[in-house]
């Protein structure tokens, strides 16, 4: 009994290796592969995501900036109207006066009143709605437009407008007192019913002989309009070359603006429909409407391919108007675009997973080897068992460090790997620096670090003209552009900057522990290092730069916004410079 039980157990000794260690090897394999896929299905979800949310930011972003834009425009308005009836009458009382000097000693009064006259009718404008006229201190109409010709010779002095003001008497008692001014009052318009009047802006000037002043005037309606049409311009040339768009429509559906297609502009699609049937124009006003900006989604045909793609638009309202603005991107441009970064990573993987399983079959052989071998000598050495399963067991502790060891260091080198992997992911193939996955969270970073110690400046520049490069001389050229500019940059940086391209020719730079004039100096020395530069077989190239500093409890997308911001006016302001903002 005794015996049987010994030789049950040696045959456990001696067949347990043979089993056990393989398993040992294949269990742990099984562990390091699994780890490796888990962290190439994260780095490629962590790709799409950063890219998605990094446009998502960008069209936000160039969607606040065109309504500042409008914003702005709009308070402009009442500015640009009074230079504009200023300039109107400066320009006829220029000419008014120079007759009067050149034919005082020479001619009668009458004549020369006919000659003032003759030469101010033909200045009209906006179709005839704009005109200049001339009224003597008794309110009598020397020069009147054609629609009020008849009452010249006639005195108006108690013309009332809608508000029941004495509107001429107001005219003739400002150019008295001060020799001329501004006023708002409402008016007639030609080729609408005499009996309504409109909002105007009405610049008066006093002549100086005959008891004469000089005027015109311009609707408020007719002024808003065209800065609207203009601001609109504006917007739609920014996209010019490129295959961004954006629209804006009224709350009731009509295209104010429409991108690319122009023939839709004035027409209402409140009741266009997408691949499902969603009626999208009214889910985009409705979406708006609630939380005055919002992302819709939506099917909808890709003119690049002509197939139906998912489609994503960002609209917001723009405040005191009934205009909602808005721009958007298909899925598929997002999978085109990390295509690259996405194959890279495979090959990595599946380079990794080659080797992993190359290195668990060589274990996996050896362990076998080494067991059948130790099986052997065990049944070798029956008689004397005790002793040869001390030594043994000694033997397989051994091994089983050398193999723990072994799989120490190939642990070590998948880590390694894997580093260099991340690295990938955070850089930019093209130029070798960093890319905005990375700029996204170092920019963070420093916001939460610049909180609590000290502030920091963030340089955003780009290459001016770049599109002029790539048409020119190709891709190819453009490229190495990029990646010489990246060079010619890092050169003028810090090893604690961090410099990131994040769009097409797009840059950022953050600059720790840098104030507003520090920044501006480096922004400068980077600005003429490259218009310094000649390229080869390109010549000069300049570049337009924005620059803010850090302020307190600011967000990520407010510093974002502004140093893109500073850049637009950058690139307003001729390009090849850089605009700073406090």
């Amino acid at each position: 009994m005794k015996f049987l039980v010994e030789k049950n157990l040696i045959r456990v000794i001696a067949y347990g290796p043979l089993v056990f260690i393989p398993f040992v090897v294949i269990l742990i394999s099984s562990v390091v592969i699994y780890q490796n896929q888990q962290r190439y299905i994260h780095s490629i979800q962590e790709i799409e995501r950063t890219y998605i949310e990094t446009q998502k930011n960008i069209i936000i972003s160039k969607i606040d900036s065109s309504i500042k834009l409008i914003g702005y425009q709009r308070s402009m308005t009442e500015r640009m109207l009074k230079e504009k009836v200023k300039s109107r009458v400066d320009t006829a009382y220029s000419v008014a006066k120079n007759i009067y000097v050149q034919n005082k000693d020479t001619h009668t009064p009458q004549s020369i009143q006919k000659m003032i006259t003759d030469s101010l009718r033909p200045l009209v404008w906006n179709g005839g709605e704009s005109f200049i006229f001339i009224l003597d201190y008794d309110g009598v109409f020397h020069l009147a437009p054609k629609y009020l010709r008849h009452l010249e010779g006639h005195s108006i002095i108690n013309f009332k407008d809608s508000t029941k003001r004495n509107v001429i008497r107001e005219e003739i008692a400002l150019v008295k007192k001060s020799g001329g001014g501004y006023l708002w009052d409402t008016f007639t318009r030609p080729n609408y019913d005499p009996k309504l009047q409109f909002k105007q802006l009405v610049y008066v000037k006093k002549l100086g002989m005959y008891n004469w002043y000089i005027g015109s005037a311009e609707y408020l309606d007719t002024s808003i309009k065209e800065i609207e049409k203009n601001t609109l311009d504006i917007i739609n040339n920014s996209t010019v070359g490129t295959s961004e768009y954006f629209f804006v429509i009224d709350h009731e559906g009509n295209f104010v603006l429409a991108g690319k297609n122009r023939d839709l502009i004035g027409k209402n699609v409140l009741q266009l429909r997408d691949s499902d049937g969603k009626y999208l124009i009214k889910e985009i006003i409705k979406s708006s409407g609630l939380k005055d900006a919002a992302w819709v989604s939506y099917k909808w045909k890709n003119p690049e391919n002509g197939r139906i793609e998912q489609k994503h638009t960002y609209a917001k309202r723009v405040p005191n108007s009934n205009w909602i603005i808005g721009s958007g991107f298909y899925s598929e441009e997002v999978n085109r675009k990390i295509a690259d970064k996405k194959m890279e990573l495979t090959r990595i993987n599946q380079k990794q997973l080659k080797n992993i399983l190359l290195l668990s079959g060589i274990i996996l052989f050896v362990s076998l080897i080494g067991s059948y071998s130790i099986s052997n000598s065990i049944r070798r050495r029956f008689l004397n068992y005790s002793r040869m399963i001390e030594t043994k067991n000694k033997e397989l502790t051994a091994l089983n460090y050398g193999l723990e060891n072994i799989v120490k260091e190939r642990t070590a080198e998948l880590n390694e790997a894997y580093e260099k992997m991340e690295k990938i992911a955070l850089t930019d193939t093209l130029t070798e620096i960093y890319n905005r996955y990375y700029f996204n969270s170092a920019l963070q970073n420093e916001i939460s670090r610049a909180k609590r110690y000290e502030r920091f400046s963030l340089l955003m520049f780009d290459i001016d003209h770049f599109k002029v490069v790539n048409d020119t001389y190709g891709h190819n050229v453009g490229d190495i552009v990029l990646r010489m500019i990246a060079e010619r940059v890092k050169s003028c940086l810090r090893e604690s900057d961090i410099f990131a391209r994040v769009g097409g020719e797009e840059f950022m730079i953050i600059l720790p522990r840098t104030t507003l004039e520090m920044a501006k100096e480096v922004g400068e020395r980077i600005r003429t290092t490259i218009e310094m530069h000649t390229f080869d077989g390109i010549g000069k190239i300049t570049i337009s730069l924005g620059l803010v500093t850090y302020r307190d409890d600011e967000s990520f997308a407010e510093i974002v916004k502004r140093v893109d911001t500073a850049l637009y006016k950058a690139k307003n302001n001729g390009r090849n410079n850089l605009n700073m903002q406090e």
